[in-house]
């Protein structure tokens, strides 16, 4: 999804000053499971992820980037292809990316996600795991070179990027509640 609006009650517009001075206009998107993200303009991408994936792509030459949510690594036998599991979501985005001029070598990944906390509702033995894992297998078959992560363990994450500077805010956090999917 190109442009990207913001959610309804979320503000649409911030501002944010870059390291030179300029002042850059900047919105606000929360990015929910199952959604891709690649704006035409800066932004601050937000997303609250436990035991799926959350993968972020900058463009370090172009200075812009994209996100996508998703949440189990592989789809049901007969079941759609969408962006809620990880080789459409990604594959989605780095397309996305590429279609808009960036160059595979130019690529910079981050992937959050894979929390294994078997109290969450809806939890499954093993997903988080083949997420991250699916995830990692992804970024490696279309050949992003620079991939970090911060993956695994109990808790949740709470991930902001900012597409024009490729700066990525994360806080980790015991549960996961419908409070929490306000960006700030």
């Amino acid at each position: 999804m190109m442009g990207c609006p913001a959610p309804r009650g979320i503000p649409a517009l911030g501002r944010s000053m870059s390291d030179d001075g300029r002042q850059i206009v900047v919105s606000d998107v929360m990015l929910g499971a199952g959604y891709v993200c690649v704006p035409s303009r800066p932004a601050r991408l937000c997303a609250v992820v436990g035991s799926g994936g959350v993968v972020t792509i900058w463009d370090r030459r172009r200075e812009r980037g994209g996100m996508t949510h998703y949440v189990r690594p592989y789809r049901e036998p007969g079941g759609l292809s969408t962006a809620r599991y990880a080789a459409p979501a990604i594959v989605a985005l780095v397309r996305m990316l590429l279609h808009s001029g960036s160059r595979v070598g130019d690529l910079e990944a981050h992937l959050f996600g894979g929390a294994e906390n078997c109290k969450a509702p809806g939890y499954l033995e093993g997903v988080a795991k083949d997420n991250v894992r699916v995830g990692l297998e992804i970024l490696e078959k279309l050949r992003v070179p620079r991939v970090q992560r911060d993956t695994g363990g109990e808790r949740g994450r709470k991930v902001v990027f900012h597409t024009a500077t490729g700066e990525v805010v994360l806080a980790k956090v015991d549960r996961i509640r419908a409070t929490d999917w306000y960006p700030h």
